[in-house]
């Protein structure tokens, strides 16, 4: 391993290189990016800062360890990150979390109902041709779908008190510590990556509030909708099963490609950031030394950069949703294959089905 002076701005660890068909790849431990990995043309570009005798050259510091290095024991971790010290913003809103909660579950109670109510309808009102039960179930099924909107309804304003006080607390804490930062830190680091630090605060707000409890929710009715199957076909549920399972595996093989793309993303658009934020408040000395098309050149290099971050994304997207499609209707298709099947058989009336 060693230490790399980067983007002319700050500090990264090269801790390994491989050599692949398409050359040499270089991994990178960077403090504001974490790990990500780079093809050597990439790196260049990030590392090399100066010219020595026509020839590019870049500033690396190499280290070896003492013989008293290897008597020390490991230091405790400090400045970790992890869902805990997240979870802290939550704690003054117990009460909110719990409403958020009960909501959750009445909902899906709620939604455990309407397949039953299915099944009655075609199986003892369409088949015994009673008009009464069969409005009675539709008066039901509406009653409960107004049911269902008003919690809906409930959870979207508790959303809205929580997420906007959550968001006030997460950028609040950054800039107080922003403001215990020496001067000198200030001199190296963009304005650009500070501005799009704070803007992912709303990231964070987000997966707090939204995401993580939409999961919750996913998983909830999940488990439902696998009783519901249950009851009805072990066979089914198993194909069920089996489905999801690999539909979750198949996504979570490009979280990490999703992940090494969202942090270039964000070293481009704090670039970006940085770029418009000099044009703007620098217009005056960028007239005077007639540098008006290189400033903007230079955001408009930003953007080709961008919107090539964002074809890999868009092509990372599709190919995850082509691999999501595909499962979910595979699955789809083999359990109305074989609920009509045992319809047809006899082992299942067709409200069941």
């Amino acid at each position: 391993p060693c230490i790399l002076h980067w983007n002319q701005n700050h500090f990264v660890v090269c801790y390994d290189i491989k050599k692949k068909r398409s050359g040499y790849r270089f991994y990178i431990a960077d403090p504001a990016r974490q790990l990500i990995s780079y093809s050597e043309e990439e790196f260049k570009k990030c590392w090399l800062s100066t010219k020595v005798n026509g020839e590019e050259k870049g500033a690396a510091l190499a280290l070896e360890p003492g013989p008293e290095f290897q008597g020390q024991g490991d230091e405790e971790e400090s400045g970790s990150r992890s869902l805990r010290f997240f979870l802290k913003y939550l704690s003054p809103y117990r009460k909110q979390l719990i409403q958020l909660i009960l909501g959750m579950l009445t909902a899906s109670l709620l939604q455990l109902i309407f397949p039953f109510l299915t099944q009655s309808l075609v199986d003892v009102g369409i088949r015994d041709g009673n008009l009464n039960f069969i409005t009675l179930i539709l008066i039901s099924q509406l009653v409960i779908s107004v049911s269902q909107l008003s919690v809906e309804f409930i959870r979207s304003w508790i959303m809205l008190h929580m997420n906007t006080r959550i968001n006030i607390s997460l950028i609040s804490d950054f800039l107080a510590k922003l403001m215990k930062l020496p001067l000198h830190y200030f001199d190296t680091k963009m304005i650009g990556d500070i501005m799009q630090r704070i803007g992912d605060h709303g990231r964070i707000e987000s997966f707090l509030t939204g995401s993580s409890i939409s999961t919750l929710f996913s998983f909830v009715n999940f488990f439902i909708f696998a009783f519901v199957l249950a009851y009805y076909n072990l066979g089914i549920l198993a194909i069920f099963l089996v489905g999801n399972s690999l539909y979750i595996c198949w996504i979570l093989v490009f979280m990490k490609y999703r992940r090494e793309l969202d942090i270039r993303r964000f070293a481009q658009a704090a670039g970006e950031q940085s770029s418009l934020i000099q044009l703007v408040t620098a217009m005056q000395e960028i007239k005077l030394n007639n540098c008006e098309k290189q400033k903007r050149w230079q955001w408009e290099r930003i953007q080709v950069k961008l919107f090539k971050i964002s074809v890999k994304g868009l092509a990372l997207g599709q190919v995850q949703q082509v691999g999501s499609v595909f499962f979910n209707q595979t699955t789809n298709i083999v359990i109305s294959f074989i609920a009509a099947k045992s319809v047809v058989e006899g082992n299942m009336t067709l409200g069941m089905m």
